[in-house]
């Protein structure tokens, strides 16, 4: 089941709204230079490397995101549930991250002295102080479109044709892969049961958050494709 698919099953849910509501974004996202060399295998290489330097600053925030989420989960089965769906994504990631920064030469000490982008730094202190400050529903609804955006990815480049030698087919295996997608779903269930306990206003926080998690989706992508750095 892709996460095309997915969003169908879900109709009438909040998460189907949601993800109704970023398809413009989506439409975006999914023209993006960045990605479409990605899948053809002719991105210049300073580019991903100056992304996956991004992305792995990136993960350390975010999971500490998906901890604070998780610590302020209604019950022990929804705490127990989360954590699970994150490690999963976060275990994934790492090895990625791992093989990745071997193949494109970068070291440990790069990783030490590597600085966020502005899009970076910008993206993950929104995420951290949505998940410090608003509730366990709005905050879930912030974390999610990294999941559930990536998963689609994934699964569309997955589905085109194999490009022999493409560099980046591990990035293309992990967004596509089963493992990576159960996470996905795992989270989007969980917002579905938090936003049917959720207020009428409470859900239009959750809804903002998601399309703002979801425009920093873009920037980041857009952000790596021009390799942005700090202007002064």
């Amino acid at each position: 089941m892709d996460a095309s698919t997915q969003s169908t099953e879900l109709t009438g849910s909040f998460t189907a709204a949601a993800w109704d509501r970023i398809a413009p974004i989506m439409a975006e996202i999914e023209a993006l230079p960045l990605l479409t060399r990605l899948s053809d295998g002719t991105l210049p290489p300073e580019i991903f490397r100056h992304y996956i330097l991004q992305d792995a600053l990136y993960l350390k925030h975010y999971a500490r995101c998906l901890a604070i989420v998780a610590a302020k989960a209604p019950d022990n089965a929804q705490v127990l549930r989360f954590l699970g769906s994150a490690q999963k994504a976060i275990t994934v990631e790492q090895g990625l991250h791992a093989g990745f920064l071997t193949q494109f030469g970068i070291t440990a000490a790069d990783l030490t002295s590597a600085e966020p982008s502005p899009t970076c730094f910008a993206y993950t202190n929104f995420l951290l102080a949505t998940a410090y400050h608003r509730s366990y529903a709005v905050a879930l609804s912030a974390i999610l479109p990294c999941f559930w955006i990536y998963w689609h990815v994934g699964e569309a480049i997955k589905n085109q044709p194999v490009v022999e030698g493409n560099a980046f087919q591990a990035w293309i295996n992990t967004y596509g892969d089963p493992q990576f997608a159960a996470g996905a779903r795992e989270v989007i269930a969980l917002t579905d049961i938090a936003a049917r306990a959720a207020s009428p206003a409470e859900r239009t926080e959750m809804t903002d958050a998601f399309v703002r998690a979801s425009q920093y989706e873009w920037m980041f992508w857009d952000s790596a494709w021009r390799l942005e750095t700090w202007p002064v």
